[in-house]
């Protein structure tokens, strides 16, 4: 899912947060590989992070405080986030846990994040529709 909604070079756009949001939640998870940790890292190159000072400097536990974001921005967050943390097709609880404790610290409610959630499956399942349809298989 591209980023095309959400203005990341604003000033309002904590890059560094991002990321180190995104490493949390790879981390989160001790079945997570190389798969999701290089998702992160494209993101943080795409972004002029430094991925390897960000991820040496993020604990897993790693938790933001309280802070206002614009609401296209959190959403942004929270929807790679999700889809990150369902790379495997495995959505964990330690995964779940860390994004709607980041959902709430950046405003946003309980029922948006679980209609973000559906969504992204939504649209996954649409891709894989697509991949079917282009491959022939249908």
């Amino acid at each position: 899912m591209s980023d095309r909604f959400v203005d990341t070079r604003s000033a309002s756009f904590d890059r560094e947060t991002y990321v180190r949001i995104l490493i949390a939640i790879a981390k989160a998870d001790r079945e997570n590989g190389p798969r999701e940790f290089e998702y992160v890292r494209k993101k943080a190159q795409k972004l002029g992070v430094d991925y390897d000072q960000v991820l040496d400097s993020t604990e897993k536990g790693f938790d933001i405080k309280k802070q206002a974001v614009s609401r296209a921005t959190a959403l942004a967050v929270l929807r790679d986030a999700i889809t990150l943390a369902s790379m495997d097709r495995n959505f964990s609880l330690p995964e779940r846990e860390r994004i709607y404790t980041f959902a709430a610290k950046i405003g946003i409610s309980r029922r948006d994040l679980e209609r973000l959630e559906e969504w992204l499956g939504e649209y996954r399942d649409l891709r894989t529709k697509w991949n079917g349809l282009v491959a022939g298989a249908f």
